[in-house]
């Protein structure tokens, strides 16, 4: 990991204290997978279809966001986002995701958090779903030294599964290497959910419906395991609620929306199992815990054939038949350019510094962890080619009523279709890479938050004006640097 080494860097870093106090915090990110905005209590789930007891908790302790977002739409362009503050688009990820034999996205040299934190003297780990490829260049197989990988990019640790829960690998990853690798023998069988065959390495072979369990005990003994005194960062990937849709043995039953219901109760039990740990290590008051989604929730097609068993009901379908409104809202879902595709919760929560039980309504992304934890740490200003998409929101934290500081923010689909989010209105773009124009939308967010009544004719200049700031912002290396309208 390239050390932050500019002169702007370090005088900031001297002369600004820590704003938080002596002791720097400990941090748990906790991401969910496709877990949507109304999924959870504290985001108005009926407590009759599911409880979120100690996502509830999190929340009565920390700053809930109403209006959080993602950059994209679809996984490995979010969590990219997420890691570096900079926009997935300006990397090869033009579209889609990271596949299963594709090279690491970041690139070693680029800042991430986890390696700024790294610098700070902090421990850092990752643990759970990756979905952001390994080495320099397309693989066969996992065989031998996985890397460049996330031990490159910021984390001292990681054990990780690869892309999501029924990837073809079926196993996990440790470090460098796949965990309890036996010998190079490869034997492909069966078939994963999406129809193709597991690569069969001579390893432990995931357990689908375990893995949630197996991630958290992970993630719990690292979490025991830190020496004292020296502060820690937890990158937490859940892989629910992604499908396939099979929860824990534990929380089978458990719900009255389905299966997708119980997998939102194995995301719950995760939050209280991290929670629980930090309590008995005396630091669950002075830890900054963040829970959040990678994109809305994945809402299959009525009457269209699915991946899976379930092709005529797939419990995402059960879960909104018995009435969780699973994005809220919001339209669109998973991989649209709409805001159901990217509006997710989110919870920031630290009891030792801020006020609890409260609710803002600012404008946030999930890129802006990355200034917002630099500002909690006293930096107030990162050099130009750290994180240059990001902007911090800690004056929100601070003031959970204040107004977002994100003059714009660029979005895109899975297809790798651009809107723009500038004041009060969306604007999608006509171009769609690879594919036939369409028709241009914009949208006054604030007057119609459900995007039904797309205005673009009746404000040609306002179209005007968010094409020229799109394009600046897409021209730019920071788009720190571009002021709104």
């Amino acid at each position: 990991m390239r050390a932050i080494t500019s002169t702007l860097f370090i005088l900031t870093l001297a002369a600004l204290p820590c704003v938080l106090g002596a002791a720097p915090p400990n941090i748990v990110l906790f991401m969910c997978d496709d877990l949507g905005w109304g999924s959870t209590s504290p985001y108005g789930a009926d407590p009759k279809l599911i409880r979120t007891p100690n996502i509830d908790k999190l929340s009565q302790s920390g700053v809930t966001f109403d209006n959080a977002s993602t950059t994209a739409s679809v996984c490995s362009p979010t969590r990219y986002a997420m890691l570096t503050g900079r926009y997935s688009w300006r990397t090869r990820l033009k579209s889609g995701v990271v596949n299963s034999f594709d090279p690491l996205l970041i690139d070693p040299s680029t800042p991430t958090l986890g390696g700024f934190l790294q610098e700070r003297g902090y421990e850092t780990a990752h643990i759970g779903k990756w979905h952001l490829g390994y080495r320099k260049e397309k693989f066969k197989n996992l065989l031998g030294d996985i890397s460049p990988g996330p031990n490159d990019v910021g984390f001292g640790y990681h054990f990780g599964i690869p892309n999501n829960m029924d990837d073809i690998h079926k196993i996990y990853v440790e470090n460098r290497r796949i965990f309890g690798l036996r010998s190079d023998r490869i034997k492909p069988y069966g078939k994963s959910f999406y129809g193709t065959q597991y690569s069969g390495y001579d390893a432990p072979q995931r357990d689908e419906p375990e893995v949630m369990e197996e991630t958290t005990r992970r993630a719990v003994d690292w979490i025991s395991s830190r020496k004292e005194g020296t502060p820690f960062f937890l990158y937490f990937a859940a892989v629910a609620v992604h499908h396939p849709i099979l929860p824990s043995k534990r929380s089978a039953g458990s719900s009255t929306a389905g299966a997708y219901g119980d997998f939102i109760h194995d995301i719950d039990h995760s939050v209280g199992q991290l929670m629980d740990a930090l309590q008995r290590r005396g630091q669950r008051e002075e830890t900054i815990f963040i829970f959040t989604s990678d994109n809305g929730g994945d809402i299959p097609p009525r009457n269209k054939a699915a991946p899976g068993k379930n092709k005529a009901n797939p419990p995402e379908l059960q879960a909104l038949d018995a009435g969780l409104e699973i994005n809220g809202k919001w339209r669109g879902d998973k991989h649209t350019i709409h805001e159901g595709g990217f509006r997710v919760p989110l919870i920031v929560s630290y009891p030792k510094q801020l006020a609890g039980g409260v609710r803002s309504p600012a404008y946030v992304t999930t890129a802006d962890f990355f200034a917002t934890i630099a500002e909690m740490q006293g930096i107030k200003e990162l050099p130009e080619n750290t994180a240059p998409d990001s902007f911090s929101f800690a004056h929100v934290l601070r003031d959970p009523k204040a107004p977002s500081k994100r003059p714009h923010t660029v979005l895109n689909d899975v297809k790798g279709r651009q809107a723009l989010r500038f004041g009060k209105w969306k604007m999608i773009d006509a171009k769609v890479p690879g594919g036939q124009d369409l028709e241009i939308e914009l949208y006054d967010i604030e007057a119609d938050p459900g995007e039904q009544r797309n205005v673009a004719e009746k404000h040609p200049e306002i179209i005007a004006q968010g094409q020229k700031l799109l394009q600046a912002i897409r021209t730019a290396d920071s788009s720190r640097k571009i002021e709104g309208l």
